[in-house]
C-alpha cells in the first residue's frame, strides 16, 4: 500500500474527484487525511472503477444482444441453450472486434481491416528484415576490412 501512498498527489486528487462524484452537492464527511487512509480510499476508487467497467461491458453485451434479437426478429427467451451459445459467441466476437453492431457486414469489414493491417505489418517485417540482414553483410564487410588493416 505504501507504493501508493509515495505517489502523493496524484492519488489523493483521484480520491478526492471520485468522493465529490459520490457525494455530489453534498459536503464531503471529514476524514483523516494520511497514508492509510488514502491507500484505503485509493483502493475502493480502484475497485469501483472496475465495477463500473464491467458494468459497462454487459450493458453494451445486453444491447447487442438486443439489436441482433431485433434485426432476426427472435426472443431471447425463445431460443436454445445452443443458440443462446452462438449468439453469446457473435456478440462477443462483435465487441471484440469493435463494430459498431453485431451484423455479418460490420463483422466481415471488421475483419477486412484487421486482415489489411496484417499484410502490411508482415510486409513491413519483410522489409525491416531485408534492412537489417544488408547492414549486417556491410558490418561484416568492414570487421574484415578492419582485420586486414591490422594484419
Amino acid at each position: 500500500m505504501g507504493k501508493m501512498w509515495s505517489l502523493g498527489g496524484f492519488c489523493s486528487s483521484k480520491v478526492t474527484l471520485w468522493l465529490k462524484k459520490i457525494y455530489g452537492n453534498q459536503p464531503i464527511p471529514q476524514y483523516e487525511v494520511n497514508a492509510r487512509t488514502v491507500d484505503i480510499l485509493y483502493e475502493l476508487v480502484e475497485c469501483n472503477e472496475a465495477r463500473d467497467g464491467d458494468v459497462s461491458l454487459l450493458i453494451e453485451d445486453m444491447k447487442q444482444k438486443g439489436l441482433l434479437a431485433e434485426s432476426l426478429d427472435l426472443s431471447l427467451s425463445s431460443l436454445s441453450s445452443e443458440g443462446t451459445s452462438y449468439l453469446n459467441v457473435l456478440v462477443n466476437s462483435a465487441m471484440t472486434l469493435e463494430t459498431k453492431d453485431a451484423s455479418l457486414a460490420s463483422c466481415f469489414c471488421a475483419i477486412n481491416d484487421m486482415t489489411s493491417e496484417l499484410f502490411e505489418t508482415e510486409s513491413k517485417n519483410r522489409e525491416m528484415e531485408w534492412e537489417l540482414t544488408n547492414t549486417r553483410k556491410k558490418l561484416t564487410a568492414v570487421l574484415m576490412l578492419e582485420k586486414r588493416l591490422e594484419e
